[in-house]
């Protein structure tokens, strides 16, 4: 299961591609901010979750592949056991990171790796998803800044 999402810049983060569909919202906060995603006419499920900005201009998501059995558990688990599974979905795998903006949607996407479970557990997983943003953005900036120009 290493199938990364495909994000398309300007989606909206529960909605990140024509590719894709929810199948099930597990939180909401003015827009879904937890769910299960599918992929149309293949099966493969996500798992995506608001990590931090929820109520703010930006935010940061993460998105990450699970299978059909990990999706049905979390379609019927509830309050802290919803929670420290979700955690667990995110500890050894490839997340897909997405920065996005309330009007303009996704504006950048990252790969990150989470191999502590305490660090999803505290809620750290937003500090480091965001420091590996804002590298990826620097690097692209260096690269764009030493490019010739015609």
């Amino acid at each position: 299961m290493t199938e990364r999402i495909e994000l398309e810049l300007g989606a909206r983060p529960w909605a990140p591609s024509r590719a894709m569909r929810m199948v099930h919202e597990l939180n909401f906060y003015d827009m879904p901010t937890e769910g299960i995603l599918k992929k149309r006419f293949r099966p493969a499920y996500y798992f995506f979750a608001c990590v931090d900005g929820v109520a703010t201009e930006y935010n940061l998501w993460v998105y990450t592949r699970i299978s059909r059995a990990e999706a049905q558990r979390l379609k019927r688990l509830r309050s802290d056991d919803l929670r420290r599974f979700e955690a667990r979905l995110l500890v050894d795998r490839k997340l897909t990171v997405a920065v996005a903006n309330e009007d303009q949607g996704i504006l950048h996407r990252a790969l990150v790796t989470v191999s502590d479970p305490l660090r999803v557990e505290e809620s750290k997983i937003a500090s480091q998803a965001w420091q590996t943003v804002q590298e990826d953005i620097k690097a692209e900036a260096g690269a764009i800044a030493r490019m010739a120009y015609c």
